[in-house]
């Protein structure tokens, strides 16, 4: 099954289960843009899709491939945590991922009714890790201060947060702000991502 959303010649196509072809499709994209030890394999998305509140997204202008994103619901169901989302490397800085993001924000709102979206960043200040911090906060996402470390991997990170709450919402039940609780959702997703199934 799968649902679009368009903007002009944009399109993104969301996957509710496990699609070979549509991974085949998109898997270039995704290994091109990810170092192999921050990856999750293909099997574990495999069981994420057919298992979890996971998705997987492809974002297409005039039927080619040019984005992909895998997210999945919090424990809580108020965000929508989007474990990776890339654009296709020969199509990058044409405005794809702000539209990308754009169209899972308004996906994400309409058919899980969240209240918002999460994305753990590398807090990084080589000039490609602020590039990227520059990237979520012009698409409308907001930085925690807190840092947060792995213990399987180098690389450190800072919880994002894109407000789709309106204003009354916001008022009665505000989003945590706090990086910490935060990352206490993310950790939440990669455990059930990582959990053994028979």
């Amino acid at each position: 099954m799968s649902r679009s959303e368009s903007d002009s010649i944009f399109q993104l196509h969301t996957s509710l289960k496990w699609n070979h072809e549509i991974w085949s499709e998109i898997k270039p994209v995704y290994e091109d843009s990810f170092p192999e030890h921050i990856r999750k394999p293909e099997r574990i998305i495999r069981n994420m899709l057919q298992h979890m509140d996971a998705f997987l997204h492809v974002g297409h202008i005039e039927g080619q491939p040019c984005s992909m994103a895998l997210t999945g619901l919090s424990t809580d169901k108020r965000l929508l945590i989007i474990d990776y989302m890339a654009v296709s490397p020969e199509q990058r800085s044409q405005g794809i991922g702000q539209q990308t993001i754009a169209a899972l924000a308004t996906w994400a709102r309409e058919t899980h009714h969240v209240d918002g979206l999460l994305i753990e960043a590398e807090a990084d200040d080589r000039p490609e890790g602020v590039h990227r911090l520059r990237f979520w906060l012009h698409c409308g996402f907001e930085s925690t201060d807190y840092i947060h470390s792995y213990r399987w991997i180098p690389e450190k990170y800072r919880a994002m947060t894109m407000d789709l709450q309106s204003e009354h919402q916001r008022l009665a039940h505000p989003l945590s702000r706090d990086g910490r609780v935060l990352f206490q959702q993310i950790e939440a997703f990669h455990k059930q991502s990582y959990a053994r199934r028979s």
